[in-house]
Order: structure tokens, then sequence, then C-alpha cells
């Protein structure tokens, strides 16, 4: 039973608000400070009853009242209209309670919750919220000097002062734990929002528009990162290059959306099959440029040719056309050359020799 109405007060504390120009996140922090306080008022004013401060317990009871009204107004999309009341509401509440009791019961630090919930709206300017702290600090300074010097406060029992401080302190400490818990979400939100924005960036940059692997420039970067690996712990790795055979017929035949097909189809298989074993890149209009990593040489010309020939068999399938494609492949070990610029050379050329040689082959020797 206790879950369910905890679950059903939360369900009406994040409530959406319906207009576009509200601000869901302070409508939740306004409605959480307003339900909070009124809790600890209801306990202030049972104290003040007790303690026969009838026009303090009065005062209680109607900031209760209000404070309700700002819940009622979040849920109306009238948001700044109720963060304006709870903050007019506040200021006349301790105003009240400092000339009735005194200033040392701690009630002027519920100010500070005020000036955070006014900065925590964001469609309000810096230049106001600076205007607005500038104005506390007067309003707090004067209400200070006020009750020092004008003889109008009571004195309350020691044990009741006692309560009424603790129950302030407490009323406080939520309020302020309600804002920074709320800033902390509102920051971390915004952060994630960057992050996704940038990895988006990111992806556009490095990555094919039509095949989805990495583009020229992210394997580049890719190629730098291992060739320092081998350097700094001698890490082993290939690359390989491999074409489409006769890639121009089928686009002059089929035409282009053929051609665009098998590519994506391609690029699908090759992203598959190097799971595990390396990585995988669009070097260029047909052309692929495939890394080997940690593994010795000839396993990874053995995975190469396993590679060319299960494309060699497989059905490209597009609307009422099946075709059967070949690839042909260069691969060089990078431990044979100097740089990655030279190893990107000699698989290319070993290409070249796959191409004059008759196609559908692995070249790596010679």
């Amino acid at each position: 039973m206790i879950k369910k109405v905890w679950k059903s007060l939360i369900a009406m504390l994040y409530r959406d608000v319906n207009k576009e120009s509200e601000s869901n996140d302070l409508s939740v922090l306004l409605r959480c400070l307003s339900l909070s306080q009124i809790f600890w008022l209801l306990l202030l004013s049972i104290i003040m009853a007790y303690e026969s401060y009838a026009f303090l317990c009065l005062s209680c009871v109607l900031t209760i009242g209000i404070l309700t009204s700002c819940m009622i107004l979040t849920y109306e999309d009238r948001t700044p209209a109720g963060m304006y009341v709870y903050i007019c509401v506040n200021h006349i509440l301790v105003v009240i309670c400092c000339i009735e009791t005194e200033w040392k019961l701690l009630y002027a630090p519920m100010i500070l919750a005020c000036i955070m919930l006014f900065f925590f709206n964001a469609r309000v300017k810096m230049k106001t919220k600076v205007y607005y702290a500038l104005g506390e600090f007067i309003f707090t300074l004067a209400l200070m000097i006020t009750d020092i010097f004008l003889p109008l406060k009571t004195s309350m029992r020691p044990l009741a002062a006692c309560i009424v401080t603790g129950i302030n302190i407490a009323t406080h400490i939520t309020a302020v734990s309600l804002e920074a818990y709320a800033y902390s979400l509102k920051y971390t939100k915004n952060e994630e929002k960057i992050l996704q924005y940038n990895k988006k960036l990111e992806d556009m940059v490095s990555t094919d528009a039509l095949t989805g692997l990495w583009n020229r420039r992210a394997m580049n970067e890719h190629l730098s990162l291992l060739e320092n690996s081998f350097r700094k712990h001698q890490k082993s790795f290939s690359v390989a290059i491999m074409d489409i055979d006769f890639f121009k017929k089928v686009n002059d035949t089929y035409g282009h959306g053929m051609g665009d097909f098998v590519l994506k189809t391609l690029s699908s298989i090759l992203k598959e099959e190097m799971e595990g074993k390396g990585s995988v890149a669009r070097w260029g209009g047909e052309e692929f440029l495939l890394t080997f990593e940690e593994m010795r040489f000839e396993d990874a010309v053995k995975h190469l040719d396993e590679l060319r020939e299960k494309i060699a068999v497989w059905d490209f399938n597009f609307k009422d056309v099946k075709l059967h494609l070949t690839i042909t492949g260069g691969i060089e070990d990078y431990a044979m050359t100097d740089s990655i610029d030279a190893v990107i050379t000699k698989a290319d050329e070993r290409l070249y020799t796959g191409k004059t040689g008759g196609r559908n082959k692995i070249v790596s020797r010679g």
C-alpha cells in the first residue's frame, strides 16, 4: 500500500508540462520543493500552536496553502508564476518569523534556496539573476539589522527553540539538496547530449555514408595507432587491399542502384568476417583496405583467401538480377616494410599483379 502511494506521488511530481515554452525540470523541482516545505511547515505549525504563537501558527498554515497553489500552477503550465509566488511567500514568512521570534533560530537561510531556484530558471537572463542575488543580500542584511536593533522579538523556551531550529535546518538542507540534485541531473543530461552530438559528428567524419564502414581518414588514423603499437610493443599486423573485379561493368550493365547494393552487401560481409581479426574500411570506389592484427602473416593470408572464396560463391540478388562477383587482393606484412605508406604501396602493387594475372586471387609474394 505504501509502495503504491509512493509510486503515485512520484508520478504526480514528475508529470510533464503541456507547453513547449515551459521548463519541465523547473516544474518538477518547484513541486518537490513545495511538497517538502509543506511537510516541515506542518511540524513547525504544530510547535507554534503548542507554544501559543497563534499568529505564527496561522502564518505557517497560510504558507502551506500558498505553496499548494504553487504546485497547482505548475500543472496549469504557469511554472514561472509559481516560482515567483514561492519566492515571495518564503520571504514574507522569513520576515514574520524573524520578527516574532529570533533571528538565531535560522529562518533566514531559506533565502539561499530561493536564490538557487531563481538561478535554475534557464529563461531568466544572467544579468537579472545577478541583480536578484544582490537584492537578496541587501534584503538579508536589512533583516538582520532590524532584528538586532529593534525590540521586536519575543523569547521562546529553550526546548521549543531547539526543535524549531532543527526543523528550520532540516527545511533548508532538504531544499538545497533537492536543488543540488536537480542541478546535477541537468548537468548530466547536458553532458550526455554533448557526448551524443560529438559521437554523431565523429561518426559523420569517420564513416563512409554508403557502406557504413570506416572511410579513408578513419583508417589512416587507425593505421598510425597500429604502427605505434608495433614499434613500442612489437604487435604484428598486415595490410590488405582488395578490389571488386569488373565493378565498372556492373554499373554500366545494371545501373548504379545495383552497384550500390553490391558495395553495401560486400561491406556487410567484410565487417562480419573481420570481427575479431582486424578492421576494414572503404578505401575508395570499389577498393577496400583491411588490417589483420596480432596474427602471423601466413594466417592473415589464409583468412583473406577464405574471404575471397566466400565472396566468389555469394549470390548478389537485387530486384530480378542475380550476380556472382569475385575479388582480387594484395597483402603485405608491416614487419617487412619501414612505414605505413610502404606497406600500403606494396599491398597495392600486389593487387595490381593479381589484376593483371587473371583476377580472383590473393597475391602475398613477389
